[in-house]
């Protein structure tokens, strides 16, 4: 099985966890506030006019059943057929209308500049060519539009002695037993071995991958938590957002 396949079938089977965690987060948000999390991070990059949004690597849903409720056209993307089962479910469930596409984020069946935004979230770290995603992105983006990526340095303590360290000291809050629904987790880490940005300090990696394929306006927003690494405090970066432009 080639790895693309093999994290296709992974998150095939980590559909059903992270549906129950996608209506939990949704049931919890209240769009008329507009002061939760995930909504102040999405709302600087949205037009008051209704925009034609990319949602790549976009699971059950969680970001395009967002957007979709505040009046967005979004088409939901992903490799995994198990996890657009869901965001078609979760549609249904929340009353809204999503465009749903299986295929490869690293090579989009869609034609030049087709869309307003591209989001994306948890995606890049287990892409097998994420600077041939990253261009497929620009492709595909409007002239002057933007992509907004949510990541981390996922699975960098495969590599990274640092964040190793930091690892044994955190509780993994990803792997609860509801989000995991009997699932091993250990073949998601068996496959992060051989992707390439498992061994990358990020968002170092992706500013530099924008800025060689022409991207402009780069901005970088990230999350740090202290760590102790050989008797000595060191910050390492968990999570981050990177947002770029297409000139």
């Amino acid at each position: 099985m080639s790895a693309l396949e093999s994290i296709r079938s992974y998150w095939n089977s980590r559909a059903l966890g992270y549906s129950c965690k996608t209506r939990k987060d949704l049931e919890a948000l209240d769009l008329d506030a507009g002061e939760e999390s995930w909504l102040k991070r999405l709302l600087p990059h949205l037009d008051k006019k209704r925009m034609r949004i990319l949602d790549v690597g976009a699971g059950p849903g969680f970001f395009s059943l967002l957007l979709a409720r505040l009046g967005h056209e979004v088409t939901a993307f992903d490799y995994a057929e198990d996890m657009l089962a869901r965001a078609a479910e979760n549609a249904r469930r929340y009353n809204v209308s999503l465009t749903l596409r299986q295929g490869d984020a690293q090579n989009l069946p869609f034609a030049d500049e087709s869309f307003d935004l591209i989001v994306s979230r948890n995606l890049t770290w287990n892409m097998e060519q994420p600077a041939q995603g990253y261009a497929e992105w620009l492709r595909v983006l409007k002239c002057g539009a933007e992509l907004v990526n949510f990541d981390g340095n996922h699975y960098r303590y495969l590599f990274s002695p640092l964040y190793a360290e930091e690892k044994l000291r955190l509780d993994d809050t990803a792997h609860t037993p509801q989000m995991m629904q009997g699932v091993d987790p250990s073949r998601m880490e068996a496959i992060a071995w051989n992707l390439p940005l498992s061994r990358e300090d990020r968002p170092e990696w992706d500013v530099q991958t924008l800025e060689r394929l022409g991207a402009v306006d780069i901005r970088v927003s990230e999350e740090k938590q202290s760590a102790r690494y050989m008797g000595q405090d060191r910050e390492i970066v968990t999570a981050f957002c990177v947002a770029a432009r297409r000139a």
